[in-house]
């Protein structure tokens, strides 16, 4: 991956969206202005099937020092979803489901964090986060 229209092909792919909308380089520093590190693009994957809303998207160039921003900003916590090299805040469950399916993990920062037993977690790319298939979220 590593490019938006990558990420975004992804997306097309899973989600079925009717277009991506790349973001341009100003909308991708006013993310990083606001506390977002460690990406280098972005966009959003509009009208997926189902109806369920856009989903916005980050490329991710340097995973530690986004997980580290995430971290700490705790509204930043609910249900991200990663890839290798990028990260994406699907706006319904239905698209949790179908993001799980493609290969996408929870990134959870949460303090105190633990998944139930019989789900998968790894440590993440810095101390206190943890990539997982569970989110307490998910119906």
């Amino acid at each position: 991956m590593g490019s938006p229209q990558d990420a975004g092909d992804f997306l097309r792919s899973t989600l079925h969206c009717e277009s991506v909308d790349i973001a341009t380089p100003p909308e991708v520093q006013r993310v990083e202005a606001m506390g977002m590190t460690g990406i280098n693009g972005g966009g959003e994957c509009e009208d997926p099937a189902g109806g369920d809303g856009d989903v916005d998207f980050l490329t991710v160039e340097d995973m530690e020092a986004f997980q580290t921003a995430v971290k700490g900003d705790e509204d930043e916590q609910d249900d991200l979803m990663i890839g290798d090299d990028f990260a994406v805040d699907p706006s319904s469950d239905d698209q949790r489901r179908q993001l799980l399916k493609a290969g996408l993990l929870f990134l959870n920062c949460a303090p105190d964090f633990k998944a139930p037993s019989g789900n998968a977690t790894d440590d993440g790319e810095i101390d206190g986060c943890f990539t997982t298939d569970y989110s307490d979220d998910l119906d």
